[in-house]
């Protein structure tokens, strides 16, 4: 595994983009940010409950409005 960077911005397709804007229209997410923090938890539990080996990862900060 290496230590990649990432870039600031990422190249998203048009129906991510769609969908995380979605999740912010709705009120469930206040900005990309913050929808991406959310996902990466909900793959985090997932990996959790299929018993998935990794490394930890630090807790999602923004949650909920």
């Amino acid at each position: 595994m290496t230590n990649a960077t990432l870039p600031k911005s990422l190249d998203l397709d048009i129906s991510t983009r769609q969908r995380i804007q979605r999740q912010i229209n709705l009120g469930h997410q206040q900005d990309p940010a913050a929808v991406i923090a959310y996902a990466m938890l909900l793959l985090d539990v997932e990996e959790d409950w299929i018993g998935f080996p990794r490394t930890p990862t630090p807790v999602a900060q923004v949650l909920h409005h």
